[in-house]
C-alpha cells in the first residue's frame, strides 16, 4: 500500500511538473506572440497579421492604426492569466505618445501556436476636432466621418482644438493638439497653397481637413468653402504643413476683389504697370512689414523680375520686392494706372479702394480691392446706358450686386486672389466713368440682392430679348459634369416678354419661324435695335468662317463640337479642313424659348453637331475672314454693322438658298435679341420701366419666386 501511495504521489508531482513546464512554455510563447506582433505592427510589417486569428474583425483598420509612425510602443507585458490550456488573457502596458495605458488582449492556441483573438478596437484620427466636452465625454469630428463621435474620456481637451486623437474601443486615451496660426485675410487659393495677406504662403497637406464654426457647433466642409477675402481663419499646422483649416462662423461680403485685364481686355498678365494716386499714398509690403510714402502724382513703374517685382521709384532708383505689394491712397484718393486704357473714347482709369501688384509666372497681376457698393458705381454704367433711366438702372444695380455677391462666394478667380475680373467674363467694371444717375441707383438699392429659398440667386442678365427668355438648363452646361443640358434653375425659365399677343410654340420650327422672322410683336424690348436682326452670308463666306472657327471652338470646348461617326456623334480631333463644301444646315433641337440648342453642319468632308448657344454663336460668326466684301448685319431699326464679332443670339431661323444643282449659294439668318437670353433683359427692363413698373416689380418679373433682401 505504501508503495502505491508513493507511485501516486510521484505521478502527481510529475503531472504538476508537466503542467508547470507547459504553462511556463505557453507563457513564453504568448509573450513572444505579443511582442512580435507589436514589433511588426508598429513598423508596418505585413507579417503582423500572421499573429492574429482569422476571426478577428477589422484587422486592416487595426494594423493601419498601429503602424502610425512613432505613436504606439509596447512597454511591457504585465500579466498573463490562463482560463484553459488553449486560452489566456494578457494585460499589457502600451505607450501611446508620451502616456502609458493598460489594455487587455485575449490569445488562443490554434494549429500549434498562440494567436491574438481579441484586442481593443483602435481609432486613430489625425485631424480630429474637439466639438464639445461634457462631464466624462468628448465629441470628436473627423473630416471623413463628418458626424461627431462620442468617446468617454477623463483627459483634458479644449473645444475647438484640432489634433491627433487615439481611442481604444469607446474611450479616448490620447489627444495631441496641433499648433495653430491665425490668418488675417485669405488671398490666393491654389492647389496646395493658401496665401495670407500678412504672413504669406502656407502649404497644405495632401489630406487637409476643413471645419467651419456654426452657431450650434462645427461642421465639416470642403475646400470650396474657402472665400477669397475671408478673415479670421485658423490654421492647424504640423511639420510646416497645414493639416486643417477652421473657417469663421460668418463672412459678410462687403469688399470685392477685381483682377484687372490689360488694355483691350486681352488677358490678365501685365508686363508693365505705371501707377500713382490722386492723394498721398503708401506702398506697403505687408508680409515684410515695410511701408514707403509718396506724394500725390508721384509715379511708380512696376515690372516683373526673376526675384519678384522691380519698382522704379520717382528718384529713378530701382528696388526689388519679393512679396505682394499694396498701393493704398489716403482718404478718398484713387489709384490711377497710366499704362492702362479703357472705354471708347479711351481714358486712363482710376480706381477706388486699394490696388495690389503681385508677380505671377513672369508677369504682373493687378487686383483692385474695393467696397462692393463703390464697385457697382462703375459696373452699372459700364453694363447699362444711363439713358435707360432711374428705374432700369436700379434694376441693373440689384442684378449686378446679386451677381457680385454670388461671385464673391464662388471666388472663381481664386488663383489670382480675386473674385471677378473686369471684363464681360464677370461684369464690365470701370469701362466708363461713374455717373451721378447710376451712382444714385446703386445708393437707392444699397445692399439689396435677389435670393431664392435663402440663397443668392443667379441673376444672369443680357442686352435684349427676342420677346421670350430661355430656360437656364437649355443654355448652359453643368459646371461639374459638363453635361448639356445643364441642371435647371426654377427662377430662370422660359417666359413670354410680350405686352400683347400670344407667343407661338417657338420650340417648333414653324413657331420659331412665325416669331423670329417677324417684327410685328409688341415686346418689352421692341425699342432695342437688336429686337430683330438679319444677316446673309454666301456659301463661300460661311465655309471660310467655319474653316477658321469650327476648329477653334473644338480646341476651346471639345465636348460641345461633335463629329459624326457611324450612327452616333463623338468628340474627336478635327482635320485641317473639317467641313469641305457646305451641303446643309439643320436644327436638331430647340429650347422651350426657341433658342437653338443643337445645330448640325453637313459638309463633303464631315458632319458635325454644335451643342449650346455659345458654341453656335462663336462658330457661325458674321465676320469677314478672307478677302472680299464685309459681312453686313442689319438691325430692325435700319442700322447696320459690319463684321460683328459674334452671332447676336441663338434665337433665330435661317433660309438656305440653292441653285439648280441643289448646291447652297447663300444662307440668310433671321433672329431676335442679343445675348444668351436667360434672366433679365436690359432693354426689357427699360421697356417695363417705361410702362410704369417699379424696380422691385421688374426684378421679380425676371427672377420669379425670388425675394429682395439685404446682403449686409
Amino acid at each position: 500500500m505504501r508503495k502505491k501511495s508513493y507511485v501516486r504521489l510521484l505521478l502527481f508531482v510529475l503531472l504538476l511538473v508537466i503542467f508547470f513546464v507547459y504553462f511556463l512554455q505557453a507563457k513564453s510563447q504568448i509573450q513572444s506572440t505579443v511582442t512580435h506582433f507589436f514589433s511588426l505592427a508598429t513598423t508596418g510589417n505585413e507579417q503582423a497579421s500572421t499573429y492574429l486569428t482569422p476571426t478577428l474583425a477589422d484587422q486592416d483598420d487595426l494594423l493601419t492604426a498601429l503602424k502610425t509612425e512613432g505613436l504606439f510602443t509596447l512597454a511591457q507585458i504585465e500579466n498573463i492569466r490562463f482560463s484553459s490550456h488553449t486560452r489566456a488573457s494578457v494585460q499589457v502596458e502600451v505607450r501611446i505618445g508620451d502616456e502609458l495605458k493598460q489594455i487587455n488582449l485575449v490569445v488562443v492556441r490554434e494549429a500549434g501556436k498562440w494567436l491574438i483573438q481579441s484586442i481593443p478596437a483602435v481609432t486613430v484620427a489625425a485631424h480630429s476636432l474637439v466639438a464639445s466636452v461634457t462631464q466624462g465625454a468628448v465629441d470628436l469630428v473627423h473630416a471623413p466621418n463628418h458626424a461627431p463621435i462620442r468617446f468617454s474620456s477623463d483627459i483634458a481637451v479644449t473645444v475647438g482644438n484640432v489634433g491627433f486623437a487615439v481611442a481604444l474601443d469607446d474611450t479616448l486615451l490620447y489627444f495631441k493638439p496641433l499648433a495653430t496660426k491665425k490668418m488675417t485675410k485669405l488671398l490666393t487659393i491654389t492647389g496646395r497653397l493658401l496665401e495670407d495677406e500678412t504672413s504669406g504662403n502656407h502649404h497644405l497637406a495632401a489630406d487637409v481637413s476643413y471645419f467651419k464654426r456654426e452657431a450650434t457647433g462645427f461642421n465639416v466642409v470642403d475646400g470650396d468653402s474657402l472665400i477669397v477675402g475671408m478673415e479670421d481663419l485658423t490654421l492647424y499646422v504640423q511639420d510646416e504643413q497645414v493639416q486643417a483649416v477652421m473657417l469663421p462662423e460668418q463672412y459678410v461680403p462687403q469688399q470685392i476683389r477685381v483682377v484687372l485685364n490689360t488694355t483691350g481686355f486681352n488677358g490678365l498678365s501685365h508686363q508693365v504697370a505705371t501707377l500713382t494716386a490722386t492723394t498721398a499714398y503708401s506702398l506697403i509690403d505687408k508680409v515684410a512689414g515695410s511701408q514707403r510714402r509718396f506724394n500725390a502724382g508721384q509715379m511708380l513703374t512696376f515690372t516683373p523680375n526673376s526675384r519678384g517685382i522691380a519698382i522704379t521709384l520717382p528718384s529713378g532708383e530701382t528696388q526689388i520686392f519679393q512679396n505682394r505689394l499694396h498701393l493704398v491712397p489716403d482718404g478718398l484718393g484713387r489709384v490711377q494706372m497710366n499704362t492702362l486704357r479703357r472705354g471708347n473714347p479711351a481714358f486712363t482709369p482710376s480706381y477706388r479702394g486699394q490696388l495690389e501688384v503681385n508677380a505671377h509666372n513672369g508677369s504682373l497681376i493687378l487686383v483692385n480691392e474695393v467696397p462692393l457698393e463703390a464697385y457697382l458705381y462703375s459696373v452699372v454704367p459700364s453694363e447699362m446706358p444711363i439713358s435707360f433711366g432711374t428705374v432700369a438702372l436700379q434694376v441693373q444695380a440689384v442684378a449686378a450686386r446679386s451677381y457680385a455677391v454670388a461671385s464673391i462666394y464662388r471666388s472663381g478667380f481664386r488663383s489670382y486672389a480675386a473674385h471677378v475680373d473686369d471684363s464681360i467674363s464677370s461684369q464690365v467694371y470701370n469701362n466708363v466713368p461713374e455717373y451721378e444717375a447710376s451712382t444714385a441707383a446703386v445708393n437707392h438699392t444699397a445692399g439689396v440682392v435677389v435670393k431664392y429659398q435663402g440663397a443668392i440667386a443667379d441673376t444672369r442678365f443680357f442686352s435684349t430679348s427676342a420677346g421670350v427668355t430661355g430656360n437656364f438648363e437649355e443654355i448652359w452646361h453643368d459646371q461639374e459634369s459638363g453635361a448639356f443640358p445643364g441642371p435647371p434653375l426654377p427662377y430662370l425659365t422660359s417666359k413670354s416678354q410680350l405686352r400683347t399677343g400670344q407667343l407661338p410654340a417657338v420650340s417648333t420650327e414653324a413657331g420659331a419661324r412665325e416669331f423670329f422672322a417677324s417684327t410685328n410683336w409688341d415686346g418689352f424690348d421692341k425699342n432695342s435695335p437688336w429686337f430683330r436682326w438679319q444677316v446673309e452670308m454666301s456659301r463661300s463666306e460661311l465655309e471660310a468662317i467655319l474653316r477658321r472657327y469650327l476648329p477653334e471652338r473644338y480646341s476651346m470646348q471639345a465636348a460641345y463640337v461633335l463629329t459624326a461617326e457611324g450612327n452616333t456623334f463623338v468628340s474627336k480631333a478635327l482635320p485641317e479642313d473639317p467641313l469641305g463644301e457646305l451641303q446643309d444646315l439643320r436644327v436638331i433641337r430647340r429650347g422651350e424659348g426657341g433658342n437653338i440648342m443643337e445645330l448640325e453642319l453637313v459638309g463633303t468632308n464631315g458632319t458635325y453637331r454644335l451643342l449650346k448657344e455659345y458654341t453656335i454663336r462663336f462658330t457661325l460668326r458674321p465676320i469677314k475672314v478672307s478677302s472680299g466684301s464685309d459681312v453686313i448685319l442689319a438691325r430692325h431699326d435700319g442700322s447696320t454693322l459690319a463684321n460683328y464679332a459674334i452671332l447676336p443670339s441663338a434665337y433665330l431661323v435661317f433660309d438656305i438658298k440653292r441653285n439648280s444643282q441643289n448646291a447652297i449659294t447663300s444662307i440668310r439668318f433671321q433672329g431676335g435679341g442679343n445675348g444668351h437670353g436667360a434672366g433679365m433683359s436690359q432693354w426689357g427692363a427699360r421697356g417695363l420701366a417705361e410702362d410704369g413698373r417699379t424696380f422691385d416689380d421688374i426684378v421679380l418679373h425676371y427672377y420669379p419666386d425670388g425675394t429682395l433682401e439685404r446682403a449686409y
